[in-house]
Parts: structure tokens; C-alpha cells; sequence
């Protein structure tokens, strides 16, 4: 279980912790979580998100880029649920969600831009662990991430009391 921290807490005390500069929504039923970053880069196309989170997650937390679209869902409840199975600490969407009233009843960590109720395309699609451009700032896999409700940090290394 992780110990609680405050993303603002952490901006203040780690000065080279950076914010992503987006206003994600949680949806999941953890409203904090952090762990090593995995990633994704699949535009309109859910089948990498999928293909990742059935594997071993424990301590990890998978940075989605989907460009930022609103035109499909990359996570519903199905994928949500094989993510906790696996231990995943969370999921960070730069995209669009569905299942919302299921999402929130869930044990994991969920932010995303918004909701959508249209499935993604399935056409494996997109690239794992590349380093992700987001919110102005560049995110690479084994990088660390803290995400709250104040927002989203990255750290290229783990940080102390966290």
C-alpha cells in the first residue's frame, strides 16, 4: 500500500519533480497513487493499453499518450479490472476513459482528460516504451510519477518518503 504523500508537498521539498500541464479528472476509486512509469503512445487505438496492463504492473504506473483525443475510450472497466489483477498502481490517460460509474468503484489510479462512451479501434496500433512528450514536459520509462488530486509530478529517479 502506498504511504500518503502531497504532490504539492513533494513540488515543494523535490525542486527537479516537474508537472505535467494538464488538468486530468480522476476516475478511479484511488485518489492517490506513484510508482516506476511505463508507456504508450496509441492514438485512437487501445490494443497496446490492453497488451501491457495483462502484464506485471506491481510498483508501476502506465503513462497513455493519446494525443490528447476525445473521439474514443482507451480504458473501460474490462481493461481497468485485468489492471488491478496484475498489481498495476495506476493508469495515466492523455485521452478519454468509459465505464465511468464502474471506473470509480475500482482500486486503482485513474486520471484521464475526460470520458467517452465509443470503443477505440483495434488495430494494434501504437508503440511501447518510448519516451512521451506531455504536458510540456518529456517522459521517459523508468521515470517516476506521483499523481493526486492536485496534479501529476514526474521524477527522473524514486523519491524519499513517497
Amino acid at each position: 500500500m502506498t504511504k500518503r504523500f502531497s504532490t504539492p508537498d513533494i513540488s515543494d521539498k523535490y525542486l527537479d519533480s516537474l508537472a505535467i500541464n494538464i488538468q486530468f479528472r480522476s476516475f478511479g476509486k484511488k485518489k492517490y497513487f506513484c510508482g516506476q512509469v511505463k508507456t504508450v503512445q496509441c492514438p485512437e487505438d487501445n490494443s497496446k493499453v490492453k497488451e501491457i496492463l495483462s502484464q506485471d504492473g506491481s510498483g508501476k504506473v502506465l503513462l497513455v499518450d493519446g494525443n490528447g483525443s476525445s473521439k474514443v475510450a482507451l480504458l473501460g472497466d474490462m481493461i481497468a479490472k485485468q489492471a488491478i489483477e496484475n498489481s498495476w498502481e495506476g493508469v495515466i490517460i492523455n485521452g478519454c476513459v468509459r465505464d465511468v460509474e464502474i471506473l470509480k468503484t475500482l482500486s486503482l489510479g485513474i486520471f484521464a482528460i475526460g470520458s467517452c462512451p465509443v470503443r477505440s479501434n483495434k488495430e494494434n496500433k501504437g508503440t511501447l516504451g518510448q519516451p512521451i512528450e506531455i504536458g510540456g514536459i518529456i517522459v521517459k520509462e523508468g521515470f517516476w510519477i506521483y499523481a493526486d488530486e492536485s496534479g501529476v509530478l514526474v521524477s527522473k529517479v524514486k523519491l524519499e518518503d513517497s
